[in-house]
């Protein structure tokens, strides 16, 4: 009976000191802040506060006694320590787990602090601790050769510092109380040596009774004379504190007593406890996370944010003790051999410990050599690979061409995705460890395909300036044909190095075999959580999932704009598994073979009634696709008043001449290759899911790509810039564009000039290089033309003569930086409509039909954000142009109804200002075009029930009005069903409708 009563008082006393430290830590911290003193206020309460924080207190001194009582008897060893340390950061991995798993919040410091809890100053109490017992040997050889008075003396010091010490400053949670933490522990070790210890049950009882008593009596006395002489209660817990002496009394009689109830290894298991709750109550990420829903759940409430506190501390403070006596167990091999081979100090013989501390870590770096030289060689092949995608020692930082060199970037930020890639490569070779049971095996194998994946990427990079995705696995469908392009020789060079390699193998299994020595229970976690780790990239990019937020948590995201600067960044295999998980668009009911052979049936006779009236063959055209960035009326935007002249008097007189108008952008100062992407295809981004760049993660995927300039017999791009970004090259080479120019390309850009001292090639560059582009060839052709003169930053020293410097003004230019940036913006325009009255000039002295459609791909964001909500459609409308030159027999056309358009209606209406004869799929667009609403506004995006973002398409109708898109008629909803399943079926479902050729082929085609 008595042996269960004393095993219900261990338990409650270890659960009890677990509540208290959480209590503490978790609610009494914040509940002063629920109970600033204020006149009126329940004075009854806010002592109550104090004396429930002195109590905290007191866990301090009954840790740092009870283990130095603990630890008199006999020297301890290096082992303690760093059992204390395993158990600890074992608690802490899991509560940090736990709250990633339970409340789905992660952070890459949370991560390292509690791996590293001791470097990253996770938690005072613990380091203190720690400290403690690293030099508890030197303690006892100090009292051992002198007797207890330097213990004695060095005690007092603790007490009277501790004592004089402000509230403030003896804060337990401070480095600084380091020393009189180590203080503590130094007093119990005098205090097992003493006459205290002799103390009765009974009396060691009321001595920690009486003395708690005068704790509370000296808060209630120094809280009045502090309000009586300080006019607060600052000073109310000077006495209270950890380290003053009638609390540390009281801490002394409890561990008298805990010693006399429980045996050593009770006792022991009561400390790493204690320290497991200090230490994870202290740690920011989980204390803070944990408490956050339970503060907005009860507001201001204290009631309920009390009664919810005390159940998370009780909850804390069993898991704490559970663990406490569950680690023991399950790391009791760890331990074992801990104690056996540490069994010396540093500091209690330097003479001899110093050198058995060197002997230990060399046999321990000899017994496991094998998987510290794999971590090594991880990292270092990973490294390398990292500088394998940067082979001129520079990192693309930026749009202005910025650069860092490699090296001071990889030392530094790139430590995050050198360390993650390391995991993907350390997870895969313990499952084939697993499986094989053969250390070389696994290794070398692991170690040759990442580094032959290397290869393949550092190839690619040289010949299409971007990495290896997804979508290139389907290349290894055509094998053959691939090691067919290799040639013979490089294939003999594979097949040796594959040789080698299992004969490399073989040798080191038979002459230099290698075991890690893992129990089943470790091979089986192992395996699962390296599957887990593996298998992640599948939903990287789920909004709500685990993987995208341990992905955030490690700073890695896909680059979907730079693939070039994201594959240098992020690595060759972090660049790959990002663009795994990528749902396009979600799938529309119905979907089918015979469902799309019907749509295809439908349009074809659609477009051969609307060929009946159309006679131009658009293969005998030259088309140029003008996509001018950033280029938007000034005049246009919200609350300001452009001065002087008219920034863009050509085009705007052309506009109203030729087809023309608004066109609504689905981007605001950003995104050009969004609408670069709608303007080809006729596609809108609203049909996709959120967060979709089709250049980046929908072209590359797909097997064909459908774009109008597969109507050409020939096919070019011009952009006078770094032509890499958006992935173009790997685009417009799938399109089927045959020419590609662009800075550093093989086609170089010619005619190359700046406007004063703005870092960008200016609009008569582009269209410089048009002209020669058009002349070049004597036949049909199209042209991809995306001009750089007009993008941001809008730096006032690009222009120093610009004459709408101090010309610009209204509610949305208060700030200057704000005016100065748009009167920069202004001129750019100004120079860009000069330049577009010297290129049309130029196309109407051209003898052959050359027809451009201009359009300015987004607003530049300059003005306030605020404007997009005030004025949407306005915010969004750039301004197009279709203009035909005089050897077009378009020359003189107008089409009605244009002064809204969306980006996707340009293939439709280019058809039709030309009178051009359509393919069934370009008949689809022209009923788009003309039955539905406008729907390449920014789409609407909704979460459903599981957390996702749903996109759906905002409607605009041609009188720039908002359009219900609910409300639209069975015939557009119908339309709109066939449009919807067209894109699916091209983007991102089987592509039944590019199987039939006729279906995209327009009888004009050359």
């Amino acid at each position: 009976m008595r042996k269960r009563l004393y095993q219900f008082c261990y338990g409650l006393i270890a659960v009890g000191g677990g509540l208290v430290i959480y209590l503490g830590v978790l609610l009494l911290s914040r509940a002063y802040a629920y109970y600033a003193w204020e006149p009126g206020q329940k004075a009854v309460i806010w002592f109550g506060l104090h004396a429930g924080n002195a109590v905290v207190q007191l866990m301090i001194p009954v840790l740092f006694v009870l283990a130095g009582f603990v630890s008199a008897r006999k020297r301890g060893s290096l082992a303690w320590p760093l059992q204390i340390w395993l158990r600890t950061v074992s608690a802490l991995i899991l509560g940090t787990a736990a709250v990633f798993i339970g409340l789905k919040q992660l952070t890459l410091p949370a991560m390292l602090s509690s791996f590293l809890p001791l470097t990253r100053g996770v938690s005072a109490v613990f380091t203190g601790f720690i400290i403690s017992l690293i030099v508890q040997p030197l303690f006892y050889r100090l009292l051992e050769r002198f007797g207890p008075w330097p213990g004695w003396l060095l005690t007092a010091a603790t007490l009277v510092g501790g004592s004089i010490l402000t509230p403030a400053q003896a804060d337990y949670a401070s480095f600084r109380m380091l020393p009189l933490m180590v203080g503590l522990f130094l007093f119990g070790l005098v205090l097992q040596r003493s006459r205290f210890n002799q103390l009765s049950s009974g009396m060691a009882a009321l001595l920690g009774t009486a003395t708690l008593l005068v704790t509370w009596a000296s808060q209630a006395g120094s809280g009045k004379l502090s309000l009586y002489y300080e006019g607060d209660y600052r000073f109310m817990d000077q006495l209270a504190g950890p380290f003053s002496l009638p609390v540390v009394l009281t801490a002394a009689a409890l561990v008298v007593l805990i010693t006399r109830w429980f045996n050593e290894k009770q006792s022991q298991n009561l400390i790493t406890m204690l320290v497991i709750s200090f230490t994870v109550a202290q740690s920011p990420f989980i204390g803070q996370t944990l408490m956050a829903p339970a503060m907005q759940a009860t507001g201001n409430n204290l009631v309920n944010f009390g009664l919810l506190s005390i159940g998370l501390a009780l909850m804390l403070s069993l898991a704490a003790w559970a663990w406490a006596i569950f680690s023991g167990w399950l790391f009791r091999r760890s331990l074992a051999v801990l104690d056996t081979r540490l069994a010396f100090t540093a500091t209690g013989d330097y003479r001899t410990g110093l050198p058995a501390l060197g002997r230990a870590i060399i046999a321990w770096l000899r017994r496991n050599w094998p998987p510290i030289m794999l971590v090594a060689v991880f990292y270092l092949t990973v490294f390398a690979s990292f500088l394998a995608m940067s082979p001129n020692g520079k990192i693309s930082m930026g749009l202005k061409g910025e650069t860092q060199p490699i090296l001071s970037y990889l030392l530094v930020d790139g430590q995050k995705s050198i360390v993650y890639t390391s995991l993907f490569l350390i997870a895969a070779f313990f499952i084939l460890y697993v499986l094989t049971t053969r250390f070389w095996v696994s290794f070398l194998l692991t170690e040759t395909i990442y580094a032959v994946w290397t290869v393949a990427n550092a190839i690619k990079m040289v010949y299409r300036s971007a990495p290896i995705t997804p979508a290139d696995l389907h290349e290894l469908t055509a094998l053959p044909e691939l090691m067919a392009m290799l040639g013979k020789h490089t294939v003999w060079w594979v097949l040796l190095g594959l040789a080698l390699l299992v004969a490399v193998i073989v040798v080191l299994e038979k002459k230099l075999p290698r075991k890690i020595r893992v129990n089943w229970g470790v091979r089986i976690g192992g395996v699962i959580l390296g599957f887990i780790l593996l298998l992640s990239p599948a939903t990287a990019n789920s909004p709500t999932s685990y993987s995208r937020l341990f992905n955030s948590a490690m700073g890695n995201g896909q680059d979907v704009i730079t693939p070039l600067k994201g594959v240098q960044r992020s690595g060759p295999l972090l660049q790959f598994v990002n663009a795994v998980d990528i749902q396009v668009m979600d799938k529309p009911k119905g979907y089918s073979e015979s469902r799309v052979q019907a749509i295809l049936a439908k349009y074809a006779r659609r477009a051969k009634a609307i060929n009946q009236t159309r006679t131009t063959k658009i293969g005998d055209q030259t088309v140029i696709f003008n996509l001018s960035e950033s280029f938007t009326d000034p005049k246009q935007f919200p609350d300001v008043k452009v001065g002087g002249a008219d920034p863009m008097p050509y085009i705007r007189q052309l506009t109203s001449e030729t087809t023309g108008g608004h066109m609504l952008s689905v981007g605001y100062g950003g995104g050009t290759a969004n609408m670069e992407y709608e303007a080809l295809t006729g596609l809108v981004m609203g049909n996709f899911s959120a967060n979709v760049t089709p250049f980046s993660q929908v072209i590359p995927r797909d097997t064909k790509v459908a774009s109008f300039n597969q109507n050409f017999p020939y096919s070019a791009a011009i952009h006078p810039y770094n032509g890499t970004f958006y992935n173009r090259p790997q685009v417009y080479n799938k399109m089927g564009i045959d020419k590609y120019s662009y800075l550093g390309s093989k086609y170089p850009i010619t005619n190359q000039s700046k406007i004063q001292k703005s870092p960008y090639l200016s609009d008569n560059t582009a269209y410089a290089n048009a002209l020669n582009q058009i002349n070049a060839k004597q036949s049909g052709q199209f042209i991809e033309l995306v001009t750089m003169q007009n993008h941001m930053p809008y730096d006032s020293y690009y222009y120093p003569n610009n004459p709408y410097q101090g010309k610009v003004t209204g509610a949305a230019l208060k700030e200057q930086s704000i005016a100065d940036a748009f009167a920069t913006f202004t001129y750019g325009i100004s120079q860009t409509d000069q330049a577009v009255a010297k290129f049309i000039k130029a196309l109407d002295q051209i003898k052959k039909p050359v027809t451009v459609v201009f359009y300015g791909d987004h607003f530049p964001g300059i003005v306030n954000n605020k404007y997009l909500t005030l004025r949407p459609v306005r915010m969004h409308a750039t301004t197009f142009f279709i203009y035909s030159n005089k050897a077009s027999k378009a020359h003189n056309t107008k089409l009605k109804n244009t002064n809204y358009v969306g980006t996707n209606d340009f293939v439709p209406l280019v058809l039709k200002h030309l009178n051009a004869q359509v393919s069934p799929y370009e008949a689809l667009l022209t009923d788009v075009d003309h039955d539905l609403p406008i729907m390449s506004m920014p789409p609407n995006q909704k979460k459903n029930k599981a957390g996702k973002v749903k996109t759906s398409p905002a409607g605009v109708g041609d009188d720039g009005d908002w359009y219900n898109v609910k409300k639209m008629t069975a015939k557009q909803k119908q339309l709109y069903a066939d449009y919807r399943m067209i894109q699916y079926d091209i983007t991102a479902g089987r592509q039944y409708a590019l199987q039939d050729k006729a279906f995209m082929t327009n009888p004009g085609k050359k």
